[in-house]
């Protein structure tokens, strides 16, 4: 075993621990004796994100990528990353590049699909989300995503079944609840908002949206219907 692979191992082992700072400092090490060892330089990019130093792991990543072009999750994990700072356009081709590598890379094109969503480009967001879905339906947040792409473009019913299908996978979810309360409020359906937003607040009650819609529809409700 040579000295890098020596301090990967001693690296593996404080991560075991859960000695970050400790592992951090190994793969320095196991970079000094193999500069060019892109897992890594992977690992180090993984322990700065982990600790949210977002910089030095967008370098660490591309140092990986340097030394494998070809390695498919150095490109989804910088992708993350540049997700995370904003850099949403890099981020994008982090992810592409990732789906180049390995086309079954299938939660890159869930997270391909959240860049596309958040610089407006609805249309490539929901076709991501929808490939993820039907590749790896395991990816239960695709269907929440997708569902919120396709409220933003008017398209309620859709919207409202993605809600509906991800809360069969994921039944404590406020959130998706709130989103079907907005749907079937837009929908015109009354009864069926003020039934989610109800069990929003049910799941979290410090959920202050759910509860300013449900006093709002309750009390039009009240005046009008």
């Amino acid at each position: 075993m040579g000295k890098a692979e020596e301090h990967m191992d001693k690296a593996c082992s404080c991560l075991r621990m859960g000695k970050f700072n400790d592992a951090i400092k190994e793969y320095k090490e196991a970079l000094k004796a193999d500069p060019k060892n892109a897992v890594a330089h992977k690992s180090l990019g993984g322990l700065y994100y982990r600790q949210t130093m977002l910089d030095e792991a967008v370098s660490e990543y591309r140092q990986a990528i340097k030394s494998n072009p070809k390695y498919a999750d150095a490109h989804y994990e910088l992708g993350i990353a540049l997700y995370r700072k904003g850099e949403l356009e890099e981020a994008i081709k982090s992810f592409d590049e990732a789906l180049n590598i390995n086309p079954n890379f299938h939660i890159a094109r869930y997270w391909l699909g959240l860049s596309y969503y958040y610089i407006g480009r609805l249309k490539k967001a929901i076709e991501s989300f929808k490939v993820a879905i039907a590749k790896e339906p395991k990816i239960a947040i695709a269907h929440y995503h997708l569902g919120i792409a396709l409220a933003r473009e008017g398209k309620t019913k859709e919207a409202i079944d993605q809600f509906e299908t991800f809360l069969n996978k994921v039944p404590k979810s406020a959130a998706a609840h709130y989103q079907l309360g907005i749907n079937y409020y837009n929908k015109g359906d009354i009864e069926k908002a003020i039934e989610n937003f109800k069990k929003a607040v049910e799941i979290d009650p410090s959920d202050e949206r759910s509860k300013e819609n449900l006093e709002m529809i309750e009390e039009l409700r009240s005046k009008f219907f």
